[in-house]
């Protein structure tokens, strides 16, 4: 989050995270090492 406010965007929130491995052949490795998603949503102003 403050890499995307300190490279300029504003308004920077976090909304959600997710399994983005989950129901595929390797869910369990990325289960091992800790994969997840994020979902963010941030804007960058003219």
């Amino acid at each position: 989050m403050e890499i995307l406010s300190g490279i300029g965007f504003k308004d920077v929130e976090f909304r959600g995270r997710f399994d983005p491995f989950r129901t595929t052949t390797k869910e369990s490795v990325a289960r091992k090492f800790g994969v997840i998603g994020v979902n963010v949503y941030a804007r960058k102003p003219n």
